[in-house]
């Protein structure tokens, strides 16, 4: 049984947001949704709190498919850290 935790999103979740938001202020060409549904599945678990193991359960994926979600996530978004993507 995979237990679920408080839904209140991880700092890194709004850090992707707000570089997202800033890169589109600054005129920069970004995506009305930059990820795809998968990857947007994955950075909602993500913000529940799910680890990637969990995640990996969940979606019926190998933890390795749901780290490369998380790389393309990152890509996607701008961002240099994988942190800014772990809960």
């Amino acid at each position: 049984m995979v237990r679920r935790r408080p839904a209140a999103p991880p700092a890194g979740i709004s850090a992707l947001v707000r570089e997202h938001l800033k890169r589109a202020e600054r005129g920069e060409s970004v995506r009305s949704d930059p990820l795809t549904d998968r990857e947007t599945q994955v950075v909602k678990l993500i913000a529940e709190g799910h680890s990637g193991r969990e995640i990996a359960e969940l979606l019926h994926l190998s933890e390795h498919t749901v780290e490369r979600h998380r790389e393309h996530i990152l890509d996607k978004l701008g961002l240099r850290d994988r942190v800014a993507v772990t809960p």
